[in-house]
């Protein structure tokens, strides 16, 4: 028996019709699509968009000495970073190592930065040679 075209319902329904649950909406292929589509390039975009650090390459002791010292100043003061100066950098494994120099006065008042004259720490801060990023600051006693 062929079916009917004029009164025939049943060419027009979809078998979702009979197994969907009303109170959730079947949502049409192509909006799904488009909505994992947008999930996925927002979160490709996301994490650089937030990151405070800046990709650059630190080629050589000047670049992360001058990458260093707004960040040593920020967490420890104009002053104490000047006490400190020069600042040095040491490349090891891809890492900079840079620190300030121990310094003190001598009886004269004469600024001494002999090492192993004076007692205290200086700041070192850490940052990754590939990409710039700050892996880690602090001051020794």
């Amino acid at each position: 028996m062929l079916p009917q075209l004029v009164g025939d319902k049943s060419l027009y329904r979809s078998p979702l019709d009979e197994t969907h649950d009303p109170a959730f909406p079947v949502l049409p292929m192509k909006s799904l699509i488009l909505g994992v589509v947008l999930l996925a390039a927002f979160a490709l975009v996301v994490p650089d968009s937030l990151s405070k650090t800046t990709k650059r390459f630190v080629p050589d002791e000047a670049t992360a000495v001058k990458i260093a010292e707004p960040a040593l100043i920020n967490m420890y003061g104009k002053r104490q970073i000047d006490d400190e100066r020069p600042l040095t950098a040491t490349l090891a494994k891809g890492i900079w190592t840079v620190s300030g120099t121990l310094c003190c006065t001598d009886r004269n008042g004469r600024r001494n930065c002999e090492p192993y004259r004076c007692l205290g720490g200086v700041a070192v801060l850490r940052l990754r040679q590939r990409d710039g990023k700050i892996l880690s600051i602090i001051h020794y006693k």
